[in-house]
């Protein structure tokens, strides 16, 4: 085919409203197209046009192995421990939205648009989930309009890492269009810091993914990388092919209904952290260390206790349980704590330091005092040697105690060794 024809194709197609010649679906005809394949609904808008996408689920729906509307069972005691701020007691599920987004960027900033905004939320014995699609640049207004008539309706809101991402990627968009922003007196539960509180030490990882498959057994079906989303969408700009958006609807569904069933998962870990499934090993002392912020103590010495004998924090449970003991004024449970950590070689010259305060604050008894602290001051000069570096301060600040000790020792008998104690090969012989 020589240029002339293919002009003449070309016009002719044109003229014709036809497939184009590269292939492409032409604008006028994206809509009954995005209708068939993604079941989405024209909404018309004082700003124009724009698509949702919209799926009932049956508040029995189950989800990672938990009912949807488990949620309405969590206590506000229970909440208030999730979230961490007591204010939370007042949180009403039925008056929040679950919210994610899918965007053509991770970096944020003004040149990143959210294309696909989730929004899920009861609906008497439902959970409904509305998608507002972007399908051109020109939609977001009228996108944005149809959500903020939503948000009118609630005043609460769950995300997962929405309140360093979502919410002010979805603001800077408000703002841009001159817009008045209705998530700024939303009250916000953000299930990314619920997560790392509780999960970080065992999992590491506590992405929504990572949370799915150790936690809700989850595997999804016909899902999409989340790094692939901004390609798909440009390309979707380019040739208007709505199938290959299929998979990003699902993701951002599914991200929504993890949301809800995670929440129900932490609230089991916190109501019994020692029968839930889900709770275990360095858990434990996670919680125990949200029971204490929340002045839960009796709950925080319990799980302390059970993660006694956690490898991975074993070191730091002793410790604030010891510290938590010392607080309380339970001074032989703190004293068992430290020696044991001393026979154990657990932070060894934090537990010694700690004895020599006991001894010499509160029983009185210098000489033990004096003890603890010169087999102190003998582990940082082995410290020393090992590691290799200068721990001048820590020496200095335990000659000093062991110098006060021997000062408050009638008679003055003990004199502080400036030599080195890894010379005499011996140690304090009182633990």
């Amino acid at each position: 085919m020589n240029l002339s024809e293919k002009l003449k194709t070309f016009i002719s197609g044109k003229q014709t409203g036809n497939i184009k010649a590269d292939g492409h679906t032409p604008n006028k005809d994206i809509y009954p197209v995005m209708k068939k394949i993604l079941e989405a609904t024209t909404v018309n808008t004082p700003l124009g046009k724009h698509f949702i996408v919209e799926k009932i689920y049956n508040g029995y729906h189950i989800h990672g192995k938990i009912k949807l509307d488990s949620v309405f069972n969590i206590s506000p005691e229970i909440l208030k421990l999730i979230a961490k701020n007591s204010v939370f007691e007042n949180f009403d599920f039925s008056r929040a939205i679950f919210i994610d987004t899918e965007t053509t960027g991770l970096a944020g900033g003004t040149g990143t648009l959210a294309f696909l905004i989730g929004i899920g939320f009861f609906e008497g014995n439902d959970f409904r989930i509305t998608q507002y699609f972007i399908s051109d640049y020109d939609e977001e207004a009228a996108a944005l309009y149809s959500l903020s008539g939503l948000l009118k309706n609630f005043d609460s809101m769950v995300s997962f890492n929405g309140k360093s991402y979502d919410i002010p990627l979805l603001s800077t968009r408000y703002m841009l269009n001159r817009m008045e922003n209705p998530l700024e007196k939303t009250f916000h539960l953000d299930l990314l810091a619920c997560a790392r509180r509780l999960y970080r030490e065992r999992l590491g990882s506590v992405s929504l993914s990572s949370l799915e498959a150790n936690l809700l057994s989850l595997k999804r079906e016909g899902d999409i990388p989340g790094y692939e989303i901004p390609s798909v969408y440009f390309k979707f700009l380019r040739d208007k092919n709505p199938y290959p958006l299929k998979p990003i609807f699902y993701h951002n569904r599914m991200d929504i209904l993890s949301m809800v069933t995670l929440t129900a998962n932490m609230a089991k870990s916190f109501k019994a952290p020692f029968e839930s499934k889900h709770c275990a090993n360095q858990d434990y002392y996670c919680l125990g260390r949200v029971f204490e912020d929340m002045g839960m103590i009796e709950q925080s010495i319990e799980c302390y206790e059970k993660a006694l004998n956690v490898s991975w924090v074993r070191e730091r449970s002793y410790t604030r349980l010891s510290l938590l003991y010392k607080r309380l004024d339970l001074w032989r449970k703190a004293e068992r704590l430290w020696i044991d950590m001393v026979k154990n070689n657990i932070n060894t010259v934090f537990a010694l330091v700690e004895l020599a305060k006991y001894y010499e604050h509160k029983l009185k008894d210098y000489d033990k005092a004096a003890q603890v602290t010169q087999k102190a001051l003998e582990t940082v000069y082995k410290k020393r040697t090992i590691v290799g570096h200068s721990l001048k301060d820590e020496i200095a600040e335990l000659k000093k105690r062991l110098k006060r000790i021997d000062c408050k020792d009638k008679g003055g008998r003990r004199n502080v060794q400036d030599a080195e104690f890894s010379n005499t090969g011996q140690g304090t012989g009182l633990l």
